[in-house]
């Protein structure tokens, strides 16, 4: 019994020479490392795959904050074309204003146009303002880790900037001049006129009543306030429409960069 497993270890030893078990352990080597570049192989694919994921995400984020942008410049053109209106409205109102103070004549004929301009039209605060957008929120998150496009962010930063800007002188002196319009004619009010405006409607104001119309005609101001509220009328009308061209610029930009805007139906 003890010779037949000795028989049995002689031949297993037989059979596991150093040539044969060599040839084996190559083998073996072999397989392994396949398995290892399957495994990097996979490793990569999937970086890869993650990678196309995280680009495409970053295409349609970007896509979708251009889209916003585009929409919020529309809205901000829209806004200072209103502006521009109102303040032309006031320039050629405060001109005509000035035109007939000149002659006591006229003052008398058309007081009730001329208070109606003088305290309506022309005391009227515009809101040179805009709404918090896009833009804001990417400037407080990061530009760059938002807008892959360049070009545009040096675009959009010096048009807001400006747009600011012009917001913030204008809402000094040339809003605090149609403040003190709007005091001194307010002061002229009493019951019975707030009555009658209030009946008639505001295209009759200065129909409203006598008293309010002298007592508007003699503000010895009046003369002062609407040459400045024309003058500043004029210089802003300006600005705003450097503004707007700035801003149609930066539109079109837009609508060449990124077909998909003109797309819409």
């Amino acid at each position: 019994m003890i010779k037949f497993f000795q028989k049995i270890r002689r031949q297993h030893l037989a059979k596991n020479t150093p040539d044969r078990r060599a040839g084996k352990t190559g083998k073996y080597l072999i397989y392994a490392l396949g398995e290892i570049v399957l495994v990097v192989i996979g490793i990569l694919i999937a970086l890869q795959i993650n990678n196309w994921n995280e680009d495409r995400k970053a295409i349609i984020s970007e896509r979708s904050r251009i889209n916003s942008i585009h929409q919020d410049l529309n809205r901000d053109l829209n806004k200072i074309e209103a502006i521009i209106e109102q303040l032309t409205n006031q320039y050629t109102t405060g001109l005509e204003v000035l035109k007939i103070l000149e002659n006591k004549e006229s003052v008398i004929l058309d007081s009730a146009r001329l208070t109606t301009n003088i305290a309506w039209v022309l005391s009227g605060i515009i809101p040179a303002d805009r709404d918090e957008n896009t833009w804001d929120g990417l400037k407080v998150q990061g530009i760059k880790t938002f807008l892959i496009n360049d070009t545009l962010t040096v675009q959009l930063n010096a048009f807001y900037t400006r747009f600011d800007g012009q917001i913030e002188r204008f809402n000094q002196l040339p809003k605090k001049i149609r403040q003190e319009l709007r005091e001194l004619t307010g002061n002229c009010h009493n019951s019975e006129s707030v009555k009658t405006i209030f009946e008639t409607g505001i295209e009759n104001y200065g129909e409203s009543s006598s008293q309010l119309r002298h007592c508007i005609i003699s503000i010895e101001k009046i003369p002062e306030l609407v040459g400045a509220i024309a003058v500043s009328a004029i210089v802003n009308i300006k600005l705003y429409e450097e503004l707007k061209n700035k801003g149609e610029a930066i539109n079109s930009y837009l609508e060449n960069q990124f077909k998909f805007l003109s797309d819409k139906p």
